[in-house]
This record gives C-alpha cells, sequence and structure tokens, in this order.
C-alpha cells in the first residue's frame, strides 16, 4: 500500500521485534552485556556452572578477550551480589515476586541494577538504555517498558539518595545496594 502521490506522507510501516544481534557486533560493553546476559539466564534456568556456559558460549560465537574479560567479571559480580540484587528488585517491582518474573527480565534487572550501583564509568542512562534495548531484543512484548520502568524508579532512588544528607535514613536504595 503506498501513500497518494504529493500527500508527503508515508504509510505506517508496522513495528517488528528486531532479531537478536550477533556478540560480535557493537562495542565492548554491549557485547559483554548480551553475553553476561546469556550466562547469566542460563544458568539461572539451567542451574550450569557460570565458567562452563561461559567458555561452551564464547566457543558457539567467539568473543574479544576484553568482551569475555568484563562479562565474566559482570557475571561474578551479579553472582555474588544476587540476593541484594533481587531484593532491590522485589523492592522495586513488589506486585511479582522476583522468582515468578521471566528469566529474562530478572537477569537483564540484576545486570543493570548491578552496573547502575556499581559503575561509575558506565553512564547511568547508557545502562538504562542498553537494558530496555536487551529486554527488546531477547524479552516479551512487554519486557522493555517493564525493564524502564522498575530502573527509572532505581535512578529517582539514587538521585534522592545522592542530594540527601543522610540517604541511608531517607533512602532505602542507600541500604540495599551499597
Amino acid at each position: 500500500m503506498s501513500a497518494p502521490i504529493g500527500t508527503g506522507t508515508r504509510p505506517a510501516r508496522p513495528r517488528t521485534r528486531s532479531r537478536p544481534r550477533a556478540l560480535r557486533a557493537g562495542p565492548v560493553g554491549r557485547q559483554a552485556r548480551i553475553l553476561a546476559l546469556q550466562v547469566l539466564f542460563a544458568a539461572d534456568v539451567k542451574g550450569v556452572s557460570d565458567a562452563e556456559l561461559l567458555e561452551w558460549l564464547c566457543a558457539e560465537e567467539p568473543a574479544g578477550p576484553s568482551v569475555r574479560r568484563t562479562a565474566a567479571d559482570m557475571v561474578d559480580k551479579v553472582t555474588e551480589q544476587l540476593d541484594r540484587l533481587d531484593g532491590t528488585i522485589q523492592r522495586l517491582a513488589p506486585a511479582i515476586p522476583v522468582n515468578l518474573l521471566a528469566a529474562v527480565d530478572r537477569n537483564i534487572l540484576r545486570v543493570a541494577i548491578y552496573e547502575l550501583v556499581n559503575r561509575d564509568t558506565v553512564p547511568r542512562q547508557v545502562v538504562v538504555n542498553e537494558a530496555v534495548e536487551l529486554a527488546f531484543m531477547f524479552g516479551s512484548a512487554s519486557s522493555a517498558r517493564f525493564v524502564n520502568g522498575v530502573l527509572a524508579t532505581l535512578l529517582v532512588e539514587l538521585s534522592a539518595a545522592a542530594n540527601s544528607p543522610t540517604p541511608s535514613a531517607t533512602h532505602p536504595a542507600a541500604d540495599d545496594l551499597n
């Protein structure tokens, strides 16, 4: 179907979900997030060792040394802080128990919350945008909106905690995440 000639308008194209990009496409940070998400998702669903999964995934789709190193570090840190991260997710999205969230959404949130709280070198908006993009690529139709909402709530708390003279007394984000 085409627009009438001379109207200057195009017919609306239906929005389609993009296919997941190859691991080797994009900057190191994005590649590492995708790899970390895949490892954490598989470990969460299958209960397999993170190290085994990382090696297997890198054998399937080769990743450079810096991507592997960054992803492995992310996976280790997220795994170490799993209870804390899940507690934060539960507090930010209390309507659904964390264990009942879609596994991909749960692990995207774990990685993003870890990065927002622990990696000052990455701008917060980049972390949120990447998490939403991952949710759009790998999650359900509502995943991106859900992930964005949870992370937006966290950003408000983190901003308020940074501006407060006594963050731990007035903002739960300070105790949960630091």
